[in-house]
């Protein structure tokens, strides 16, 4: 699987149930909160907790609480690898490869999603060096007191918060190669590919989720590079390209990924209903934590 750097998948956390009030003579009910609004609780305590570290530091900080991201019914789906809702999602976006430039402002054909974190940046503008110094000593010392309370991990700094999630997501990954269930169902799959002409490097089950797309993929970044004016070996880059540019490439990609649809549609469902790598992103807190 992909490792994460700075940019990441949504996902949801969970937290402990809120209590509702009814009126005088009601019995107090628990009602247990969406997972977008137990997210936005979590993250809002997790800064409520670093402005007061801040403030005892003798900083300012500016709570950065972004609006909650609610997911519809149709996204559920789509991350339990419903058959009928991938289809319609792949006959217009493909894999969201070249999805992004046909489509440049619908946010369901973004192959990744951008988070704003520019909450302090009037504060970090208005110190000088010296002083821009200091804040950002004591920033990350609370942060990494704050990623200690919610999460339990200890971690030194935001590099080193990343290499210990990418260590877990390895470990996420050999569990998920080893079941059973999904290597079986992942050789159907890597054999149905490439009986359909398309080059399988590894039937692993987290590898096999690449196969249908690998050379569309590997074609994005041809492009880049061919644009790029100092390309790094071993980088990906991304093209600039118009909407006319990329409607090609998104047809054939289009074709491609609803081919890998019905090689894997047994196995898409499997896959994400024991999603190990989404249980490691919970466990590390990734949406919560605001860099």
């Amino acid at each position: 699987m992909p490792r994460v750097l700075f940019v990441v998948p949504a996902i949801g956390l969970a937290l402990a149930a809120l209590t509702g009030c009814g009126g005088p003579a009601a019995t107090q009910a628990a009602a247990t909160p969406s997972p977008a609004d137990a997210m936005q609780n979590r993250i809002r305590q997790m800064e409520s907790d670093r402005a007061d570290c801040m403030k005892r530091k003798g900083f300012k900080y500016n709570m950065n609480v972004p609006p909650p991201k609610r997911v519809g019914d149709e996204k559920r789906k789509l991350d339990a690898g419903d058959y009928e809702t991938m289809k319609r999602f792949r006959q217009k976006y493909g894999f969201t490869y070249f999805a992004e430039f046909v489509y440049p402002d619908d946010p369901a054909a973004a192959q990744y999603e951008i988070y704003d974190n520019t909450a302090n940046q009037p504060i970090k503008n208005s110190l000088s060096d010296t002083q821009l110094a200091a804040w950002d000593e004591a920033d990350v010392d609370c942060r990494n007191a704050a990623i200690k309370k919610f999460t339990g991990k200890t971690v030194t700094s935001e590099q080193d918060y990343y290499d210990q999630l990418n260590r877990r997501l390895e470990q996420a990954d050999r569990e998920t190669d080893g079941d059973p269930e999904l290597i079986e169902l992942a050789r159907k799959y890597g054999g149905c590919l490439r009986a359909k002409g398309y080059k399988v490097a590894s039937l692993r089950p987290t590898k096999i989720i690449e196969a249908g797309g690998a050379e569309l993929k590997a074609e994005l970044n041809r492009l880049g590079r061919q644009q790029a004016e100092d390309p790094v070996d071993g980088a990906e880059y991304q093209p600039k390209l118009t909407a006319a540019q990329a409607r090609p490439y998104l047809d054939r990609e289009i074709k491609a990924a609803l081919d890998d649809l019905e090689c894997g549609r047994d196995f898409y469902p499997a896959y994400s209903a024991g999603n190990k790598m989404m249980k490691a992103y919970d466990e590390f807190g990734l949406r919560v934590i605001q860099w």
